[in-house]
């Protein structure tokens, strides 16, 4: 602070300066601050809705549950007198269920019979396509060991024909064996499901 000619204290630029960043950093920190209130009212309002939404829920839910329980108390008096004459068939209904009860046993027997075949089924078929991926890969060496033949055949030997007739044979019949696995494997696929 300085004093001027008059003898009050006066405020210098530096701690003028100071004080307006001080205001200005308060004025931020409010922003902020009403910022964050802002959408703390905002989350609060959308609950507050949804929570009203959810008690006009329940009150439906309590209506509807007041009438079934009217209705329910209404109904409980005819069943009263249904009980009554439904004594009289008690033992035809005991006979039922006993034959109900054994024949879910055998339905129970048969699903898991059904279960542990598709088990085996299943482990089958991933051993078919184990065996196919090896005969695949087996096929495939075969292949290319008559690419290499036919390569080495066009290289020392391009007078002889016939050879190359057999190896496009052998090759033919290779593809249409691997054609046929597949549509082998395709059909036992779809028949297990």
């Amino acid at each position: 602070m300085e004093i001027d000619g008059t003898g009050v204290k006066t405020e210098t630029d530096v701690e003028l300066y100071n004080e307006i960043k001080d205001l200005i950093r308060t004025v931020r920190q409010l922003k902020q601050t009403k910022a964050a209130l802002q959408g703390q009212a905002s989350d609060l309002k959308k609950d507050i809705d949804e929570l009203n939404s959810q008690l006009k829920g329940m009150d439906i839910v309590v209506a509807a549950t007041e009438a079934d329980i009217k209705s329910n108390e209404y109904r409980s008096k005819g069943f009263l007198d249904s009980i009554e004459r439904l004594r009289g068939g008690k033992e035809q209904l005991i006979d039922d269920i006993n034959g109900l009860a054994f024949s879910i046993k055998g339905v129970t027997g048969d699903v898991n019979n059904c279960l542990t075949l598709k088990g085996h089924l299943e482990e089958e078929l991933s051993d078919i396509n184990k065996e196919k991926a090896l005969v695949i890969n087996k096929l495939k060496g075969m292949e290319d060991g008559v690419s290499e033949i036919s390569k080495k055949k066009a290289e020392k030997l391009p007078h002889l024909k016939t050879f190359d007739v057999v190896l496009k044979s052998i090759h033919n019949e290779l593809k249409e064996i691997e054609n046929r696995m597949d549509v082998s494997l395709k059909f036992i696929q779809h028949g297990q499901y």
